[in-house]
């Protein structure tokens, strides 16, 4: 397999604080690969280290087969970046904004190649209109179209979707599935939103502190059979008993109220069982998400990166 991103052992430490810690992991190709961790667990310090904003106080980075330290400028010349919310000049219209970023990236683009860049984002139409004027949602757009200019083969998008309504968030979603999948573009996106994520990536990193919990393929990471159930009936004692009774027994978790653990598939057919034995149920709710694992596995109190995100 091909990796784009290989990092080992990448440390960051700001005085006492340890903002990354042994942090490795690899992005295969063409992949939309998803970094998760809570407010301040070291994701946009990690992003500004494989970007070279910050200078990593060990570990090493390689991006599209070079050593990122020796090649810092050749790797730069095929990534596209956002971070946080893009840059740009809102008095300017948008195909001024995204002529200045070619020029500033030392790239030669004709017109009709600015405003094809602006298609791909869905704002030919808007090309001639001031930033001003644009909803979040199409700057974030705009900023996309920015970072393609250079034709990037790595794409880094932090928090992408930060501030989106639900129209934006979609747009900005299917983007970058329409990069990865029709394009090839290999994805990097660290994002809050795990229902996103959830749909977006193919593979996924979790960190904690600064500390990798998790990596790999989503489907390998929410399997279908650890999928979890919670019931709530009219009478949970006398429906946990009926279930103790049959086959379901094998199923039941301890603890407090109606747990059970089983494969997605055998839901529907759980939910048959109880209403053909007159159980009044008042919710049965799958906990096999992304939300569920990533709680599971991280810190439950947030805390506060020493670098600003």
């Amino acid at each position: 397999m091909s990796f784009i991103i290989d990092v080992k052992g990448l440390t960051k430490v700001f005085k006492e604080v340890t903002a990354v810690d042994d942090l490795s992991f690899s992005v295969p190709k063409g992949e939309v690969y998803g970094f998760l961790g809570q407010n301040g667990a070291g994701k946009s310090t990690t992003i500004r280290m494989l970007l070279t904003l910050i200078q990593p106080t060990s570990g090493s980075v390689s991006i599209l087969g070079k050593d990122l330290l020796h090649h810092r400028k050749e790797v730069l010349r095929q990534t596209g970046a956002i971070i946080e919310k893009p840059d740009l000049y809102k008095y300017l219209t948008a195909l001024e904004n995204i002529s200045i970023m070619a020029r500033l990236s030392g790239v030669r683009l004709t017109k009709q190649e600015l405003l094809r860049q602006l298609e791909r984002v869905g704002l030919a139409e808007r090309a001639t209109s001031k930033v001003k004027t644009f909803s979040q949602g199409m700057k974030q757009r705009l900023g996309i179209a920015c970072a393609l200019v250079n034709n990037p083969q790595l794409i880094i998008l932090d928090e992408p979707t930060n501030g989106l309504d639900p129209q934006g968030i979609a747009d900005v979603r299917n983007l970058i599935l329409s990069l990865s999948k029709d394009e090839g573009k290999t994805i990097f996106v660290s994002s809050h939103l795990l229902s996103e994520i959830e749909v977006m990536a193919d593979s996924m990193l979790i960190i904690d502190k600064g500390k990798k919990v998790a990596e790999g393929k989503a489907e390998d990471l929410l399997h279908p059979s650890d999928t979890l159930v919670q019931l709530e009936t009219a009478n949970d004692a006398e429906t946990k008993k009926l279930l103790l009774q049959n086959r379901w027994s094998t199923y039941l978790q301890n603890g407090n109220g109606i747990l059970l653990k089983m494969h997605r598939a055998e839901v529907p057919a759980l939910n048959t069982f109880l209403v053909q034995n007159g159980v009044e149920v008042f919710s049965l709710r799958s906990k096999h998400s992304l939300e569920d694992y990533f709680l599971s596995l991280t810190t439950a109190n947030q805390h506060v990166d020493t670098y600003p995100n």
